[in-house]
């Protein structure tokens, strides 16, 4: 089932920013080795993604919605979150 930007439940979202407000981290979506796609915390430095606490996303477009509301909060855009990507990729090979 697809859920609509607007239907996303604040709840959720208040709880997920929380998360990664501690982490100091912002979301990105994780879809190899799972069964349903999971919200996960990445960050400057960060070696390997960190999973954060949220019921069972029903798709990968839901997820990403759900990641680009996060991120926009913190004023992060998708070219900022593959920057951060790309970083950890570096950081893991050393």
């Amino acid at each position: 089932m697809f859920i609509q930007p607007h239907n996303i439940s604040s709840d959720l979202v208040l709880k997920l920013d929380r998360q990664l407000t501690r982490l100091g981290a912002v979301a990105h979506v994780a879809v190899k080795h799972f069964d349903t796609p999971i919200l996960v915390a990445i960050g400057q430095g960060f070696f390997a993604p960190v999973s954060l606490h949220h019921p069972t996303i029903s798709s990968f477009v839901e997820a990403e919605l759900i990641a680009a509301r996060l991120n926009a909060l913190q004023g992060i855009d998708d070219r900022q979150r593959i920057t951060i990507l790309q970083s950890m990729a570096g950081a893991a090979g050393r």
